[in-house]
């Protein structure tokens, strides 16, 4: 059994390849992240064109993949039990782009913050870094969206709120128990956009307005599903 915290770069948003992935390999034990395997990187051809928001974003270009072996030699090993990572979903749909047919247990720490600093101005991962180890970011966020950069942002983060969480009463000792507590936080309990940004799903399912509001999100095709369920469950109460 391995737990990958991983991460990739990709061509963009739609039908998105991958340019570069980093993993490294961790344990969880007794709540505490053992590190196995320090960080790594490598660079692919994503065998279509980089966005220019993506080139913006990582910094890589076209020209700097080109002679890069094919995003589709990419491989996952099938000991990997668990992926880590930051909108874990999205590097997933990479690794499926690339042609990776297995599917370890996804852990996703955006939902986990979500879910526990709800009211919190910015769920992304270097706004996190700033919030829990402000120093590292000062002095390192700069190189954010280098993939083996965000490999190690997404571990610091990752610890900080393993240990929240347990501060909160969870039990997060091991792997297993983390992805239990990743698959709960991935319903949220507030909204994170809108003109009802930080309050509870549950609350405005109690007035008019943020019913009605709530309503309206569940028309929307491009809702985001656990989003839908919440605002069901809340609605329905």
């Amino acid at each position: 059994m391995t737990t990958y915290i991983l991460d990739t770069e990709t061509t963009g948003l739609v039908e998105p390849h991958m340019t570069e992935a980093a993993y490294s390999i961790i344990e969880i034990n007794n709540g505490k992240i053992e590190v196995i395997q320090a960080p790594r990187s490598k660079r692919f051809n994503p065998l279509k064109p980089i966005s220019l928001g993506s080139m913006a974003t990582s910094h890589i270009c076209d020209e700097d993949v080109a002679q890069e072996p094919p995003h589709t030699e990419f491989r996952l090993p099938s000991s990997v039990q668990y992926l880590v990572g930051h909108n874990i979903d999205f590097d997933m749909a990479v690794l499926k782009n690339a042609g990776v047919t297995h599917t370890p247990k996804l852990i996703c720490t955006k939902a986990m913050s979500s879910y526990l600093l709800p009211t919190l101005e910015s769920h992304k991962l270097v706004s996190l870094l700033y919030y829990f180890h402000r120093q590292v970011a000062r002095e390192q966020a700069k190189h954010a969206h280098a993939a083996i950069y965000d490999i190690y942002f997404t571990q610091l983060v990752l610890g900080s709120l393993i240990e929240l969480a347990n501060s909160q009463g969870h039990n997060i000792t091991d792997v297993e128990s983390l992805y239990q507590f990743s698959e709960m936080s991935r319903i949220p309990t507030h909204l994170s956009f809108g003109k009802y940004k930080g309050q509870a799903i549950k609350d405005l399912a109690a007035t008019s307005d943020g019913a009605g509001y709530l309503k309206w999100l569940l028309t929307q095709d491009s809702v985001d599903p656990y989003l839908a369920q919440a605002c069901q469950q809340a609605l329905d109460a």
